[in-house]
């Protein structure tokens, strides 16, 4: 089981090879696929950036994300055609990768996965010296999304801890959200109210709460504030 943070570069291991500069890239970073139809195919594209052949395979896996915005993953082999699933890429060429989603028609809420394109540590340049290599996997994001779905935010267990304002967002909806232009709207049972926006929420900003996952977050606690566990909490974001 591989553990991914976001859909960028990582390195994930060295392999005693030849010391060339390895390196590639994916377009796009993420997909919208339809269950069905025209739409339930896409294209993604991954170059060599490197000045040696690389050898790469190509996946796809389920995405469970977890509070701490980590996530777990396992082969979802039964639901994609993913063609080819591996290809040597030569240097600045570009490999065409088909992904095509062939799970349920039918479905109740958006699905979320990774592309995933692997480099296998193969030394495929002429020079055969003994070196570093650096094994790197890029990863990125697909949506399997029916019609109909929309997100449904709710936050809960507000509380100060430290010199931080923690609390918790469960997406009870049936599609994704990424929290853009955030603003966090405070109230009590007093009457008081506090909006929190900009730099005062930039730590949670952008970050995506996948349907049916719950995040937990923590910001700046605000200045001159006395939140405790009787004042609520509503996001607002485009």
């Amino acid at each position: 089981m591989t553990k991914i943070i976001s859909p960028f570069i990582l390195l994930l291991a060295l392999s005693f090879l030849s010391p060339t500069l390895l390196a590639f890239g994916l377009k796009p970073l993420f997909a919208t696929l339809s269950p069905s139809g025209t739409g339930a195919e896409h294209v993604f594209r991954v170059k060599n950036t490197g000045d040696s052949p690389i050898a790469v395979q190509f996946g796809v896996t389920t995405r469970e994300q977890r509070a701490d915005g980590t996530e777990s993953q396992k082969a979802a082999d039964d639901s994609f055609m993913v063609y080819p699933p591996q290809a040597v890429i030569a240097p600045n060429k570009t490999q065409k990768v088909r992904v095509q989603w062939l799970g349920k028609q039918n479905l109740s809420k958006e699905l979320a996965y990774r592309f995933v394109a692997e480099q296998v540590p193969v030394n495929l340049s002429k020079d055969k010296s003994t070196g570093v290599q650096m094994v790197m996997t890029v990863v990125g994001s697909i949506y399997i999304k029916p019609q109909g779905v929309a997100p449904k935010l709710s936050v809960s267990n507000l509380r100060r801890t430290g010199d931080k304002l923690a609390f918790s967002v469960k997406n009870s909806g049936t599609m994704h959200v990424l929290l853009e232009n955030l603003k966090i709207d405070l109230s009590n049972k007093q009457q008081q109210t506090l909006q929190l926006s900009g730099k005062q929420v930039a730590e949670v900003e952008g970050k995506n709460v996948l349907a049916g996952a719950q995040r937990d977050f923590s910001i700046a606690y605000p200045a001159n504030a006395k939140i405790d566990d009787s004042w609520s909490a509503q996001l607002s974001f485009k």
